[in-house]
């Protein structure tokens, strides 16, 4: 609401400064000659008549300008600042409608992009004041982190959201459509895959190369329509079939009749196994005009990967791709889209890494060449330089990494661009995905960065010069980076992985090469001899992998059938037959897969030491980047944790029961990519925020700070807004080396010599890493000569009900206890805003027999109750974790908060499954600790080691609190601190005082109290 009002009174520059401050900016009003700034030329084009700095934030700058143009006057304005390398934000205002006009940039590999958003100053739509909010300055947020979020906000007003939710609608009702195949995810990739091949051709028809017309489609379309003839068969399929799939001397009369069109080539225009199958996805004319109307003529298409204006860009692929997935199997497989100037930060920072540690280049010089474009005197060959996404999803870093090493490779003196991009392709870039739609839509953004700057004239001569796409087949493939038969085979039957013969993978790598570059027949055996050197490479495999898991298996029945000294059987532990048992099953699964094999004649799944084998005898990829899934432990299957619990040492669920205890799969992704680097060699990867505190992820960062090298652990708070999810990312970039002992750690992205360090030495041990350096100095300092929170007493959570909605009451009586959840509770204070049905006698046991009151309420549900899984022995109508409930003395707080507070309640109250509490021997203690735990420096000490939630919150759980240093006192000090609790206050002075937090000390908690 605030900011509604603050848009309808804005009616002068002047005005823009209250809206920036209540954006929260530090508001500023300084006059700047608009002549001397931005040159006399865009001045006088513009109709500029005045500018002022209105608002800042760090040395990020908002400047605000009068103008007759508002749109060129931002514009001119917004490529200054890029010309001087300035952050900031150009703002003007227009009239008839009145409107606010904005304008930033961003770097890109063809040099700055300008991004241009206009917000109606009266009656805003929900999505412009969603953008203005994402220009909202974060806490401690530096200026190139507001730069690049503002960039990704300005870019994805307009047109984006309407594309989106347009592209899923047609492509569910194109799907719906189909009759045939009976599954419907089959039926959804045969439309998903047409209908992206009329992507591509509307990108390539706003270029121009169909037949000169960039309205080509909807006007054949209308002809059809017209004539009464089936659209896609008369054009459609002659045009991807039977034209861009051919040269023009090869193609059909059919085919030359639609026209001057280019030999595209590219497995776009080759049907896919599922197409061959089933035949292709066809749609009548009646369904064509729906989604010609509803989407494709609703948009403009340009081929640019960041093209300015109300366009529909291939950088919006990725959001198509993580748009047609139902949300379901979004979050099960963890899929996000990754904003395209993160990616490119990220990509920056594991090449320089991969510089340094890979090729030798000393580090100010890699910081030269990634960051200014300045290479070296004598710059290494980045020409065989591998870069590897095990995680493709749309292909956001395969991209990133296409222009980084284009540009990288350019300012080194190569060229011309077209044909650099064209041999990183060839050589440098791998991808693979679990899905078949990301596969499909990163290759597509991939042919699409190969056309963008090509320009040729629709007549045969200059269609003919135009390059066909190449073949991706080798380069992106589908399947499972993490566990795949041979790989859990090895786990099982231990060794080193097998040496492959030398002549299989040079046959591997020249079939890969050979075949990139191919069209028509010859394309068609090329792609028969890859598949025929990666069979001869599994079968060479599965035969090693079969011996080594037989081995094994023979090991522990000889083991077994060893006698003890009483001439008994040993025989096998519970943990030994399951390990038979899993032996025998990966053998199992290995000799189907090498029968399939066999009757096939192709490998039967992805492995990397099949398909990618010629790189990993080289020692493995020099940079592996991306954004892994995130999947939360409980969403992962059973089997498949299993699985990953064998393969993988720091994927290990940890000891006890609950969700809270599985890893991430992004912990697997981080060890995997560590293993799939070549030494020396770099892993980038956006991944969860809590990789740096959740216990889970403990035996990940002891085996990171021991035997890796860290280059970055950079949080980025402000970036979760930028996709779609409640999520809280941090860039991990890790070298496969052994530590030195010298290491310094980057905290932010961009140039290392320019971003906060702290030692890696600092990061070893147990416990979460504390990525601010002198706060990290003070937990260290407290922890080594303070008693922990835990050594004392054992934090626990409140009652669990298992059936809330039965259990709860908005109203109290006769056989209810007042309860309290997190959301109930402040710094001291329990307001009971729900009563709980209480079935429990005073000694703490289930009533053997309900009373009539609760009889009544229960029983109807007492089947239901019996189900719930912490439901095993007793009464149905049985509660859970009852011992805070019965405890007399005992200081509870919050699961989850912005701070710590805490609270001695009544002993009626009942602190529910959102309600972490202490239970004490003596009062005194349990008011003392609600004393410190209210203060300001536990607080801020809990923020460091707490994991990130939705809207600053943190979640304060046990494994938190236990961490928490007691302060070392004497009874009597100790008895003051339960006086403090007493009258509901904590006097932080004299608790500092407790704790000998210096001034220094202080400063550092308190300018720190939201390190991730």
């Amino acid at each position: 609401m605030v900011l509604r009002e603050l848009l309808s009174r804005t009616e002068q520059i002047d005005d823009l400064r209250h809206l920036f401050g209540a954006l929260g900016f530090q508001a500023a009003w300084e006059h700047v000659p608009p002549g001397p700034w931005l040159g006399t030329g865009p001045v006088e084009a513009a109709g500029v008549v005045r500018a002022a700095l209105v608002a800042r934030h760090d040395a990020f700058r908002v400047f605000a300008l009068e103008a007759r143009d508002p749109e060129r006057a931002v514009r001119a304005a917004a490529q200054r600042l890029a010309g001087h390398a300035e952050r900031g934000l150009a703002c003007a205002l227009g009239a008839a409608p009145r409107r606010l006009v904005c304008a930033g940039w961003r770097a890109a590999a063809r040099g700055p992009v300008i991004r241009v958003a206009a917000i109606p100053l009266e009656q805003p739509p929900g999505s412009s004041l969603a953008t203005l909010e994402r220009l909202t300055p974060r806490p401690r947020e530096t200026a190139l982190a507001l730069s690049l979020r503002v960039g990704e906000a300005l870019a994805s007003e307009a047109v984006t959201p309407r594309f989106f939710r347009a592209f899923r609608a047609t492509l569910e009702r194109l799907t719906d459509r189909l009759t045939a195949p009976r599954s419907r995810s089959e039926r959804h990739a045969l439309a998903l895959t047409a209908f992206t091949r009329v992507l591509f051709l509307y990108f390539v028809q706003g270029k121009g190369w169909l037949d000169g017309d960039r309205r080509y489609l909807i006007r054949r379309f209308d002809d059809c329509v017209a004539a009464r003839r089936p659209f896609h068969r008369r054009v459609l399929d002659p045009l991807c079939f039977g034209a861009l799939n051919r040269p023009a001397a090869d193609r059909s009369s059919a085919a030359r009749a639609l026209g001057r069109l280019p030999f595209l080539n590219g497995g776009l225009f080759e049907p896919t196994a599922l197409e061959r199958r089933h035949g292709a996805a066809r749609w009548s004319n009646a369904e064509w005009r729906d989604a010609f109307d509803d989407l494709l003529e609703r948009f403009h298409f340009s081929a640019r990967e960041t093209e300015d204006g109300d366009v529909v860009a291939p950088d919006m692929l990725g959001r198509v791709f993580e748009g047609v997935m139902d949300p379901t199997e979004r979050r099960a497989s963890g899929s996000y889209y990754t904003p395209a100037a993160l990616v490119r930060e990220i990509v920056r920072a594991g090449l320089e890494a991969a510089l340094v540690h890979r090729l030798g280049l000393a580090p100010p010089a890699a910081e030269r060449w990634i960051h200014r474009g300045e290479p070296p005197e004598r710059s290494p060959d980045l020409r065989r330089l591998t870069v590897l996404d095990p995680a493709v999803g749309s292909g956001a870093f395969l991209l990133g990494a296409l222009e980084e090493l284009t540009r990288l490779r350019c300012a080194a003196g190569e060229g011309p661009a077209c044909a650099v991009r064209r041999d990183v392709m060839a050589h440098s870039l791998f991808g693979v995905d679990l899905s078949l739609t990301a596969v499909r839509l990163a290759e597509l953004r991939l042919w699409l960065a190969l056309i963008a700057d090509v320009s040729a004239e629709a007549n045969d001569r200059e269609l003919t010069c135009i390059a066909p796409l190449p073949n991706l087949d080798g380069h992106v493939r589908q399947g499972d980076a993490l566990v795949d038969p041979l790989t859990l085979a090895r786990a099982l039957g231990g060794g080193p992985a097998p040496a492959a013969p030398t002549p299989e993978l040079e046959r591997l790598s020249s079939a890969r090469r050979t075949l990139f570059g191919l069209t028509g027949p010859a394309k068609r055996h090329a792609l028969a001899g890859l598949a025929r050197a990666e069979a001869a490479l599994a079968r060479d495999l599965f035969r090693t992998a079969v011996a080594a898991l037989e081995r094994r298996a023979a090991e522990l029945i000889a083991a077994a059938k060893d006698r003890d000294l009483f001439g008994r059987r040993r025989g096998l532990t519970p943990d030994e037959r399951a390990l038979l048992r899993r032996l025998r099953g990966s053998r199992r699964e290995l000799r189907a897969a090498a029968g399939r094999l066999e009757r096939e004649g192709g490998a039967p799944f992805f492995a990397f030491e099949s398909h990618f084998g010629d790189v990993l005898a080289q020692g493995g990829f020099d940079l592996v980047a991306g954004n892994p899934p995130w999947v939360r432990g409980e969403r992962v299957p059973v089997r498949v944790r299993e699985a990953l619990a064998t393969r993988y040492a720091t994927w290990r669920p940890a000891r006890g029961r609950g969700f809270a205890h599985l890893p991430d799969l992004a912990v697997a992704f981080v060890e995997r990519a560590l293993e799939l680097a070549a030494p020396g060699g770099a892993a980038a990867l956006l991944v969860p925020a809590k990789l740096a505190s959740s216990g889970y992820a403990e035996p990940l960062r002891r085996r990171l700070a021991e035997g890796a090298r860290i280059e970055r652990v950079a949080p980025l708070p402000a970036a979760g807004s930028a996709f779609a999810a409640a999520v809280y990312p941090m860039v991990l970039v890790t070298t496969r080396a052994e530590p030195t002992g010298r290491e310094q750690v980057a905290t932010a992205l961009g140039a290392k010599s320019a971003t906060p360090l702290i030692p890696q030495r600092a990061l070893a041990g147990d416990g979460p890493w504390i990525l601010v350096r002198d706060a990290m100095r003070v937990a260290r300092h407290l922890g080594a000569r303070c008693a922990r929170v835990g050594e004392r007493w054992r934090p626990q959570l409140g009652v669990k009900t298992g059936a809330d909605e039965v259990f709860l009451r908005p109203q109290p009586g006769p056989a209810t206890r007042p309860a309290v959840r997190g959301r109930d509770l402040g710094p001291w204070r329990a307001t009971p805003r729900i009563h709980l049905l209480w079935t429990h006698a005073p000694d703490g046991r289930p009533l053997a027999r309900l009373p009539p009151e609760l009889a009544a309420l229960l029983v109807p549900h007492l089947e239901r109750l019996g189900r719930r899984s912490d439901c095993r022995n007793g009464p149905a109508w049985q509660l859970f974790r009852t011992a805070l409930a019965y405890a007399p003395c005992r200081v509870i707080w919050p699961d989850l908060a912005r701070r710590l507070v805490a609270v001695v309640p009544d002993p009626e109250i009942v602190p529910l499954n959102t309600v972490y509490g202490i239970a004490t021997r003596e009062l005194d203690d349990a008011y003392a600790l609600a004393a410190l735990f209210n203060s300001r420096w536990l607080t801020a000490l809990a923020r460091l080691h707490a994991d990130p939630a939705r809207g600053g919150f943190r979640r304060f759980n046990a494994r938190v609190v236990r961490g928490l240093p007691l302060p070392p006192t004497s009874p009597p000090v100790w008895r003051a601190l339960a006086e403090q609790g007493r009258r509901g206050e904590s006097d932080d002075a004299a608790i500092a005082a407790l704790y000998q937090l210096d001034a220094a000390d202080r400063r550092a908690l308190a300018a720190a109290p939201d390190p991730l």
